[in-house]
């Protein structure tokens, strides 16, 4: 594995590259207040079906910068900047809800997208949650976010809590990542924004949820596109690709050699 940086038109974007290279490379967002390796446990098994290419979102990981202008300009920057004109997106929680914008924006560059607890579909969104998990300064307060994260008590919570609170201690990123919470993802959440037009989607989709997810529960039928291809888990809460990789990973995985064997 390998951390680059690649500069855009209009930002510098930090990204985290494994494996051959590929016509169509897997493209990997992580969701609010994760980072690249977020997606530790899912790198190596999804790498068989392209070249991973997973990046830092603004405000998150290594890259301190700020978001300017709307997400998918961000996203087609970024994919400009990394010289790919079409590819797979696996995505998470806010970062599905940016590989969406990018889709709609310019569905020609997207082979498909993977949508991890996409943020965004319906109003059930753990606002206060998220607000808290900003303001965490103690170990304690930390424990109880990754707690809801998880969905239950469990041997990663204490490692991302402590993970979480050293990222919350740069007063720049904690005041970057308040005015994203503030704008985007209230606007995320929003009845305008929770209006996709599927149809304007003409790529093959696959949704993954976790039945006990509290930060972005699973969203009532309506709010999926008609007969969508959701699979489901009992467990994992609001990151699955943490707390049950082998079953995101083979999920994920069955999907993108099903498209490899379509014909071209």
């Amino acid at each position: 594995m390998e951390v680059t940086t690649v500069s855009g038109r209009r930002a510098r974007h930090h990204v985290l590259t494994h494996g051959r290279e590929s016509s169509l490379p897997i493209v990997m967002l992580h969701g609010f207040l994760g980072d690249m390796f977020s997606w530790q446990y899912c790198i190596v098994p999804l790498a068989r079906y392209g070249r991973i290419m997973a990046l830092d979102l603004p405000g998150h990981g290594r890259n301190l910068a700020s978001w300017s202008g709307h997400p998918a300009g961000w996203l087609e920057d970024a994919l400009d900047a990394l010289e790919v004109s079409r590819c797979h997106v696996v995505a998470h929680s806010f970062g599905a809800w940016i590989a969406l914008q990018g889709a709609l924006r310019a569905p020609d560059r997207f082979a498909s997208l993977s949508l991890v607890a996409c943020a965004g579909l319906d109003s059930r969104f753990n606002l206060p949650l998220l607000r808290q998990a900003l303001a965490a300064d103690d170990l304690d307060k930390a424990l109880a976010y990754a707690q809801s994260l998880a969905g239950r008590s469990c041997d990663s919570v204490p490692r991302m809590a402590r993970h979480h609170l050293e990222q919350m201690g740069s007063a720049e990123r904690r005041s970057i990542l308040t005015e994203m919470l503030e704008d985007m993802i209230v606007t995320a959440a929003s009845g305008e924004a929770r209006t996709v037009n599927w149809e304007a989607l003409p790529m093959p989709l696959r949704f993954f949820w976790s039945r006990d997810d509290r930060i972005v529960p699973l969203p009532e039928s309506s709010s999926f596109p008609p007969a969508p291809d959701l699979v489901l888990n009992e467990d994992g809460g609001h990151i699955p690709h943490i707390l049950r990789p082998a079953w995101l990973t083979a999920g994920i995985g069955d999907f993108l050699a099903s498209l490899q064997r379509q014909p071209a």
